[in-house]
């Protein structure tokens, strides 16, 4: 009962069942007795919101569905009789559940409101500190490379420029010691070098005003009156150039205060000019509001091929969904299917069987597999002797919950008889599955599919051909049937194989 905008949608589980009278008159019966045992279930597990919509699909069905067949009016007074009271009954149940209902429908959509707007506004503060992280890592923040303040106060740049470096490259490779020190100013020979006494009659002198505004990086480019003396003369020797480069003068000091106002002086030359990255700076994109689609995000399940899912025993099994309830099936019933149908498969022959099975905490559990007398082609099965199977269902209080079939010679695919045949299935039980079974498709040996709703069913309900036909589109533009993504492969279900044939 959960739609797309997440809220719980009472009208949306509880709508009416359109007639169809290629359907024996005693099916929508069976269909209405089913109802009400899924009704039982859900009040002895005392999930009333369930329980108040199996009550009003029954009572849509009996007032409404069933009156409109064109056997209704020729059935058995007494079977109308006991509808009929079995219809009262219900009524007055809904009137006593409607006020617990109606409580519990609004604490779950304030709970998923709640809820929703908390995801809602953590994504946003995720996206926002995710797009300014990567912003900071393109360039510093603009308070940060402002100076607002005097000569005497200090710089507001909170982190160092080395820093900023660092994360843009932490794909580089650390630079060898010797590369270190050739550019150190100690000179070429760094720290290996040989070591000169300093010098009495060179005088060292610092400016006595700092100037503390911001440093630009230096033209790759510099004039040849710009670098230092002795920097041309490649004819002294290497302790010569590192004496030179180690040590400031007053006449280099007088020098640099005679460069241009627009292309400041470098502080250091060096002998080899080197690459300084190209920064490209972008402004940062707006934040993305991420999409909410569950109201308790719920751990992904292991997927087994593609089609069925392993059982997520995490699920709490109270908040009723749209979707169909879970279906679960034994890792083992395909393969034990197979080896029943292998001698029909050997001659090119299909085998059908029905899958049954109970309900409890809101998941179907496919627990018997039952085999019946059937007639079979190569593209086609047929059941003869359906009593049999719904008095094995009624002797066990099962649940009919879909079908299984070969393909001995085709892919993995639905036909235009399966279709038709898996139509009354779902018409008994909106969860019922239709399993097929490819052994000679090498791409898929098996599919677990259903009709979509309203889509497919609208489709083969007006459909009246018989035989292999093509079928429309559905109005909405989908498919008429889908894989089905709510089936689970239990590795821990057991199963019954009833063999009537």
């Amino acid at each position: 009962m959960m739609p797309s905008s997440g809220k719980i949608n009472i009208a949306a589980t509880a709508q009416r069942l359109d007639v169809d009278n290629r359907i024996p008159l005693r099916y929508y019966y069976r269909i209405a007795d089913n109802i009400l045992k899924q009704a039982d279930i859900f009040r002895a597990e005392k999930n009333i919101i369930d329980l108040y919509v199996m009550l009003l699909r029954f009572s849509g069905l009996v007032s409404e569905t069933i009156p409109s067949h064109r056997d209704y009016r020729a059935s058995l007074q007494s079977q109308k009789i006991y509808l009929k009271k079995r219809l009262l009954n219900a009524l007055n149940e809904l009137e006593e559940l409607k006020p617990a209902v109606i409580q519990k429908i609004n604490e779950l959509n304030r709970r998923y409101t709640y809820q929703s707007n908390s995801l809602q506004r953590s994504a946003v503060k995720n996206q926002s500190l995710t797009y300014l992280g990567m912003a900071k890592a393109v360039r510093p923040a603009a308070q940060e490379l402002n100076y607002n303040g005097s000569r005497t106060q200090k710089f507001s740049y909170s982190k160092p420029m080395e820093e900023q470096f660092r994360r843009m490259s932490l794909n580089l490779l650390r630079p060898k010691e010797e590369t270190l020190s050739k550019h150190s100013i100690l000179g070429p020979n760094g720290l290996y070098g040989q070591w000169q006494p300093p010098k009495t009659n060179i005088q060292v002198q610092y400016p006595s005003n700092i100037d503390l505004t911001p440093i630009e990086f230096p033209s790759l480019q510099q004039p040849i009156e710009n670098k230092l003396p002795g920097k041309s003369d490649h004819s002294n020797s290497e302790t010569e150039a590192s004496s030179t480069e180690s040590t400031v003068t007053i006449d280099n000091f007088e020098n640099s205060q005679k460069c241009h106002v627009d292309e400041p002086c470098p502080m250091i030359s060096f002998e080899e000019s080197e690459t300084i990255p190209n920064i490209t700076r972008q402004p940062s994109p707006p934040p993305v509001l991420a999409e909410v689609q569950d109201l308790v995000p719920a751990i992904s399940p292991q997927v087994i091929e593609g089609d069925c899912r392993i059982d997520n025993p995490s699920t709490d099994g109270l908040v009723p969904s749209e979707s169909p309830l879970q279906l679960h099936i034994a890792t083992t019933m395909m393969e034990s299917f197979m080896k029943l149908a292998r001698s029909n498969t050997d001659r090119n022959l299909e085998t059908c069987g029905v899958l049954a099975g109970s309900l409890k905490n809101r998941k179907f559990y496919v627990t018997a597999l039952i085999i019946p007398k059937q007639e079979s082609t190569s593209d086609s099965c047929q059941t003869t002797n359906e009593e049999e199977i719904f008095d094995v269902q009624d002797k066990k209080s099962l649940f009919p919950l879909g079908w299984i079939h070969t393909h001995p010679t085709q892919s993995c695919f639905m036909s235009s008889i399966d279709l038709h045949t898996h139509y009354s299935y779902q018409i008994m039980l909106p969860e019922s599955v239709a399993i097929v079974m490819a052994p000679r498709d090498s791409s898929r040996k098996h599919g677990i599919f259903r009709l979509t709703t309203p889509g497919g069913m609208s489709v083969i309900r007006q459909c009246q051909k018989r035989g292999f036909h093509p079928h429309v589109q559905p109005p909405d533009g989908g498919p008429l049937y889908n894989t089905c993504t709510d089936v689970y492969m239990n590795p821990n279900l057991n199963f019954d194989v009833i063999d009537l044939r």
